[in-house]
Order: structure tokens, then sequence, then C-alpha cells
């Protein structure tokens, strides 16, 4: 996906029928859906085939649990995940091979295993020990390129503030450097796993309270470094915690704010997305969506952020 889906309220609205009991409607909703999953499943296993199977999957089953789902704003993400283990069952039917020490890694692999790690810890301690052997360059291009929404060349220069043939050229580096070293985890341990999982339960927790609770709000500015670097995606350049403070303050007195819905990290970074919330009073405050990605120095303090707002239409 290339940025933040903008669901028309049509489709919305017939969701929410949908989740209200009408499963009627159900059918306009799952085609507006068909071509971002069919894409999805057919990166992750290169077979047309395979594909059209697990999008199939995907709707029978939603179809099936849609009762459990009882908020709008998560059923993409829902009908995503479902989507990711329908396809990973039929890759496993098919006895696909993930990784062999006399192949390179390529683009499609990482993919491949990053979403393979949403099924089995093995997977995710290995792979999670072998980005923790890259620069924090290369590694904040593959989280971009992989775990993100925010995964488009284009999206991860103007979130970076590099140029885009930078960003080609680290990933392939980072390619380069995972086809040595991923196998040499292949009996990693958990540590840097749930290190990477506490970071981000951690993140979702202050930003699902920031603005309804005061502590959360000073616990978040107290974890800024007083000097912290950020950059913006106008490519401007600001220095110092009171940028963030007085941010979020003037979102507290207009009534927009950041509702956060994936935290990524890895090592010394997180990544953190999200659609914002505008008031009818303040309709063009914020974009649409933004991303934050959080550098951390040996002090866990966030010494650098990297802010990116998606375009509005």
């Amino acid at each position: 996906m290339q940025q933040a889906l903008n669901i028309p309220e049509i489709i919305q609205q017939k969701t929410n029928a949908a989740l209200n009991g009408n499963i009627c409607e159900m059918g306009a909703v799952f085609e507006f859906f068909r071509p971002r999953l069919y894409a999805l499943a057919l990166r992750i296993c290169s077979n047309s085939d395979t594909a059209q199977d697990a999008v199939q999957g995907t709707f029978i089953a939603a179809f099936t649990h849609l009762h459990t789902l009882r908020n709008n704003g998560s059923f993409y993400p829902w009908l995503k995940h479902i989507l990711i283990n329908s396809t990973y069952q039929l890759l496993r039917k098919k006895k696909f091979n993930q990784f062999s020490e006399s192949t390179c890694i390529s683009e499609q692999m990482i993919f491949q295993s990053v979403h393979a790690a949403v099924e089995k810890t093995s997977y995710q301690q290995q792979l999670y020990s072998s980005l923790q052997a890259l620069s924090d360059e290369l590694r904040s291009c593959v989280l971009l390129r992989y775990f993100s929404n925010y995964n488009s060349y284009e999206e991860i220069a103007a979130i970076l503030c590099i140029p885009v043939g930078t960003v080609r050229s680290r990933l392939s580096a980072a390619r380069q450097k995972l086809s040595q070293v991923y196998n040499k985890f292949e009996d990693a341990g958990d540590k840097i796993l749930k290190n990477a999982k506490e970071w981000s339960g951690y993140y979702y927790r202050l930003w699902s309270n920031l603005y309804d609770d005061a502590y959360t709000r000073n616990e978040l500015f107290d974890h800024l470094h007083p000097a912290i670097n950020i950059r913006f995606t106008s490519g401007k350049y600001g220095k110092g915690r009171q940028i963030v403070e007085k941010e979020i303050n003037e979102d507290l007195v207009l009534g927009t704010r950041f509702n956060v819905h994936d935290v990524i990290s890895c090592g010394n970074i997180s990544i953190i997305e999200g659609p914002n919330i505008n008031t009818p009073e303040y309709p063009d405050r914020c974009a649409p969506s933004s991303v934050y990605v959080l550098f951390r120095n040996p002090g866990k303090a966030v010494e650098t952020i990297h802010v990116y707002d998606a375009p509005r239409k």
C-alpha cells in the first residue's frame, strides 16, 4: 500500500450497514477492497492464481466472521490481516521455502519473511536479529519499505529527506547485508524481538492516550531530547522539544488529533503511523495521515524525528 487508504463515504456507509446486520451491502464493500487485497497477495506469493485464491478465501472468512467486528475504522486492517494469513496458508500447502544460504535475498523474499513472521515466532526472532545488524540508515529504509504503509521509494525519500536514488542504493546495500547475516541468526533468542515489541507497545500507549491524559503527554515530552532534531515533509528543519509541545498543545485547543494505527520498532528506530482527525471548524488543519520516524540515542531519548504528512487531496 502506497499511502493511507482513502475510503469513500459511500463505502464507509455500506461497511457500517454490513456491520449492523445488512450483509447485502458486503458485495460492494468487497469489490472496493478487492484490487488492493489482490495486489498485496500478489506481492507476497508472486503467483496470480494463488493471489486470487487468497482474496477469495479472505472474503469467505471475513463474511463468516463479520459478526466479531464492531469498529468500522478497523475493518480494512482486519481484512488485510486475514488476507496475509490466507496467503501464507496457501503457500504452506505448496511447501513454499523461505531463505537458503545460497540465494541472495530479494525484495520479494524480505516481504515474504516479514509477513511470515506474523505466524511463526522463530521467523520474527531471526528477522529482527538480522535487522539489528544493519546501520540506522539502512534499517530505517528497510522498515519503511517492508513494514510500513508508506513504502514507495518516493515516500521513503520524502520521509527521510534523502534522494530517491539514495533510497534505492540503501535498500540494495541492506539486502546484501541481510544475505550475509540472515542465516547466522537461525537460532536467535527473543531479546531483540521482545525489545522491539516493548518499544512498539510503549509508543502505542503514549499516542493512544496523548490527548486525554496530561501525565501521558508529559511522559512523551520527557522522552524527547530537549534539543531534538525535527525534519518535516516540506524539507524544513526544527530543533527543540518545545516545537513538539507547541504542536500538540495546539491540537488540544483546536480539537484535532493524531490517531495511531500502527507502530513498528527495531533497535533504536520506531515508526508510528495513522490518520489525523480534524474538526468541522478546522477541516484543513492536519493532513489526512502522518508518519513519524523516531531515532533514539544510547540514553533511550528520542534524538531525531522525521515527520511526514500524506499529500492532501
